[in-house]
C-alpha cells in the first residue's frame, strides 16, 4: 500500500498535493473504491483524548484458482522451462486463506503504522500432478513435491509490510512530512508500467501478485523498503520530495514450480539447470546480490501559473530488482546476478480534463541492464565478471516514456456509473554502452505496450449489494524490448485478457470472479536448453484461468 493511501485512509492528504493533486488524487481514489468493491471497514478506539487517533484494519480473504485447460505438449518440451505447467492439470490450482494486519496510530504530529500479512495455500502443501521426475529442476524433494523455497513463498508464510514512524510539522509556513522505517514511496505518474518509468528506481515488486490478480496497478504490487523520506510543501505552487534506503530487495518473481513460473532456473526454489542427456546439470551456487547502498532519489513538483496541471523533475540512482542467469560452464554453475547503479532522470505532467486525469512522464537511464539472449550470460575462464566494474552482461543508455489516464463512467442507460484507467508504455535503446554483443539478437530497438479495464458499475442491484464488471486487456502491438525484460509479459502481439464480476454485500463483504485469457502465438519462453534465445511469444497460453476470492474486512 502507498504512503498517499495510508494518509487518505487516516484522513490526513499526502502532504505534497495541493488543489491540483487533491482533485486528482479524488479521481483515483474513487477509481480504486469502485475496482476494489467498496469501503473497508475498521476499528477505531475511543481514547478519550481528541488528539489521540488508534485505529486497526482486518482483512481476511479466502480465494481459489483453477486451471481450465491442461498442460500443452508445445510449452513443456523443454525441461528448463516446464516445471510450473507440469505440477498442475485442469482443476484446482490455488486454495489460499490470507489475513492482513493494520495497526496505524497518531498523536498530534507523529505516530506510527504497522501492517503485516500471512498466508496458507493448501494446494501448495501437498504432492503436485507433475508425472516427469526425468525434468524436473529440482533434487531436493521428490519430482512430484514443491521445494521449500517455493512451499513457503506460495504456500505458506507471513511478511512484515510496513512498519515506520513518521513525524509532521510546520516551520515558517512550509509544511514537511518525515518518514523513517520501511514504506513505500513512488514518484512519477505511473499507473501500470512502474518498471517502464520513474517509479521502477524506488521500490521491488512482487510479480507473482501481478499475474495472480491481472490489471492489478503498479503501486498496489509495491514492496516497502527500509528507507528514510522527506516530503515539503516549499510555497503553494512548488513541492520537495527526497529518500535514501537502507536495503536491497529483489522483485518477487514467481518461485520455481509454481503455477506462474515459467522458468525452472529463476528466484527462490531453483536449483539446477539442466544440460542435456549424458551432461551434469548446472549447479546452482550463491547470488551476487546488488548492494544495500546506493539508493535514494529526489522530486521537484511545480504548479507554474500559466497552466493547470503540474509539472515534476525527478533524480534516482537504484540497483536492479530483477536477475541475469550468469552461466560458468567450466564449473557448471550458474548464479543469478544482480546490477548495481543504474541512474535515471524524468520529468511528467499531469492535468485534470472534467472528470478525467490525463498524465505522462518521460525518463531517461544510463547504465541500464538491458536484455540478454534468454536473460543469460556465459562467463569463460579468465574473464572478471562482477555486478559492478566488470560487467559481462550488456548495459546501455535508455529512454522510457508512459502516458496515463484516470476518469469515471457517467450514468447511463447501461450502468449507474463506474472507472476506466488506462496506460500506454514505450521504451527504446538510445547506445549500448557495453557488451551489446550479448543483447538477444531477437530483440527490436523500441517497443511499445498497452493496458486498460473499463469497469462499469451496478448500485443496490440488490437490497445493500453492489456490483462492477472489470474487463482488462493488456496487449504488446509493436517492438520486443531490448530495455525491459519481459515488458508487459514479454509476448510480442501478445497479451492478457480479463473479464469478471465484483461486489461489495453491506459495505462489509467484498467478492469477485474472474476469467483470465492470455493472448499470443504459443511457445516456450526461450528457445533451445541451456543456452537459447527468447521467444517473445506467450509461454503462458495454456494456463487461462478462472479465480474466485471472498474477503471481509473488520
Amino acid at each position: 500500500m502507498s504512503i498517499d493511501m495510508v494518509e487518505a485512509r487516516r484522513g490526513h492528504p499526502p502532504v505534497r498535493r495541493k488543489d491540483f493533486r487533491g482533485r486528482r488524487a479524488r479521481i483515483a481514489g474513487a477509481v480504486f473504491v469502485v475496482m476494489s468493491g467498496g469501503t473497508a471497514q475498521a476499528v477505531q478506539f475511543d481514547t478519550d483524548d481528541p488528539d489521540l487517533s488508534v485505529r486497526w484494519d482486518n482483512t481476511l480473504k479466502y480465494s481459489s484458482a483453477f486451471r481450465v485447460k491442461k498442460p500443452s505438449a508445445v510449452l513443456i518440451g523443454n525441461p528448463n522451462l516446464d516445471d510450473g505447467d507440469r505440477n498442475f492439470g485442469r482443476g484446482l490450482i490455488s486454495s489460499r486463506v490470507d489475513i492482513l494486519s493494520e495497526l496505524d496510530v497518531a498523536y498530534r504530529g507523529v505516530g506510527f503504522r504497522l501492517s503485516g500479512a500471512g498466508w496458507y495455500d493448501s494446494i501448495y502443501n501437498r504432492r503436485n500432478d507433475n508425472d516427469s521426475p526425468h525434468t524436473v529442476n529440482h533434487v531436493s524433494v521428490p519430482y512430484n513435491q514443491f521445494v521449500r523455497d517455493t512451499r513457503n513463498q506460495a504456500g505458506r508464510d507471513v511478511q512484515l509490510l510496513d512498519a515506520f514512524g513518521y513525524i509532521k510539522g510546520t516551520v515558517d509556513d512550509m509544511r514537511y512530512t518525515v518518514r523513517l522505517g520501511q514504506h513505500s514511496v513512488l514518484y512519477g505518474e505511473t499507473l501500470y508500467f512502474g518498471g517502464n518509468g520513474i517509479a521502477g528506481a524506488q521500490s521491488p515488486i512482487d510479480v507473482y501478485k501481478l499475474l495472480s490478480v491481472p490489471n492489478t496497478q503498479f503501486k498496489e504490487i509495491v514492496l516497502p523498503q527500509p528507507q528514510i523520506s522527506l516530503q515539503a510543501q516549499l510555497n503553494s505552487r512548488l513541492s520537495l520530495g527526497a529518500y535514501y534506503q537502507f536495503h536491497w530487495e529483489a522483485d518477487r518473481l514467481p518461485p520455481a514450480g509454481s503455477y506462474f513460473s515459467n522458468a525452472d532456473m529463476l528466484q527462490k526454489g531453483a536449483e539446477q539447470i539442466l544440460t542435456g542427456p549424458g551432461h551434469d546439470p548446472y549447479a546452482r551456487t550463491s547470488d551476487q546480490k546488488a548492494k544495500n547502498r546506493g539508493q535514494g532519489g529526489v522530486q521537484l513538483r511545480w504548479r507554474p501559473g500559466w497552466t493547470e496541471g503540474e509539472i515534476g523533475f525527478y533524480a534516482a540512482q537504484f540497483n536492479a530488482k530483477t536477475p541475469y542467469v550468469m552461466l560458468y560452464p567450466l564449473g557448471g554453475t550458474y548464479n543469478l546476478l544482480y546490477p548495481n547503479r543504474v541512474q535515471t532522470l524524468g520529468t511528467s505532467y499531469s492535468v485534470n480534463v472534467g472528470d478525467l486525469n490525463i498524465a505522462t512522464e518521460l525518463s531517461f537511464r544510463h547504465n541500464q541492464p538491458l536484455v540478454a539472449a534468454a536473460g543469460a550470460v556465459a562467463v569463460f575462464p579468465g574473464q572478471l565478471s562482477d555486478n559492478g566494474k566488470n560487467p559481462q552482461y550488456p548495459l546501455g543508455n535508455t529512454l522510457h516514456w508512459n502516458a496515463s489516464a484516470i476518469g469515471t463512467l457517467p450514468r447511463t442507460s447501461f450502468w449507474d456509473g463506474g472507472t476506466f484507467t488506462g496506460e500506454i508504455a514505450f521504451n527504446s535503446l538510445l547506445a549500448a554502452q557495453k557488451n551489446a554483443n550479448k543483447i538477444d539478437p531477437g530483440a527490436t530497438k523500441n517497443a511499445f505496450a498497452m493496458r486498460a479495464v473499463f469497469s462499469p458499475s451496478y448500485y443496490q442491484v440488490l437490497p445493500g449489494l453492489d456490483l462492477n464488471v472489470p474487463i482488462g486487456i493488456g496487449y504488446n502491438p509493436y517492438g520486443r524490448s531490448s530495455v525491459i525484460n519481459t515488458f508487459n509479459g514479454g509476448a510480442t502481439h501478445g497479451g492478457d485478457l480479463s473479464i469478471g464480476i465484483s461486489g461489495t454485500y453491506q459495505q462489509l463483504w467484498n467478492f469477485s470472479l474472474t476469467y483470465t485469457h492470455y493472448l499470443g502465438k504459443a511457445a516456450p519462453a526461450t528457445q533451445g536448453q541451456a543456452s537459447s534465445t527468447y521467444t517473445f511469444k506467450q509461454s503462458l497460453k495454456d494456463r487461462n484461468f478462472v479465480a474466485l476470492s471472498v474477503s471481509r474486512t473488520f
